[in-house]
């Protein structure tokens, strides 16, 4: 986490997964909201569906495009959180961005459905 503070200050984009290395899957951890207080970055929520795909047997059903399978991305309204945020307030951002997360990635179903 101070890493990636360190390289966000200096200018870095950043980008990871926001249900965790462990998951569940879709549920939305504090850390993304700790990192958006810590350096006044907001939290951008997305999600890449694929038309067609692998999926593998794995805790986060892995999806793996096939070939020539097209692919939209999802945005979510940007989750912004204040530099003075308590933990009752941290909790709050967290169950926002889990709100937008889940509303991104309704989205990206109802497209691959149609």
């Amino acid at each position: 986490m101070v890493e990636m503070i360190r390289l966000i200050r200096a200018g870095l984009p950043m980008a990871f997964t926001v249900d965790g290395p462990r998951g569940p899957r879709y549920e939305a951890k504090s850390g993304p909201v700790v990192l958006a207080k810590k350096t006044g970055n907001p939290i951008l929520s997305f999600v890449v569906e694929c038309e067609r795909f692998w999926q593998v047997k794995s805790w986060d059903r892995l999806q793996i495009p096939k070939p020539f399978s097209r692919a939209r991305v999802f945005y979510a309204e940007p989750v912004s959180v204040p530099e003075d945020a308590d933990d009752d307030v941290i909790e709050e951002k967290r169950s926002e961005l889990q709100a937008k997360l889940n509303e991104a990635v309704e989205r990206g179903r109802r497209w691959r459905s149609s």
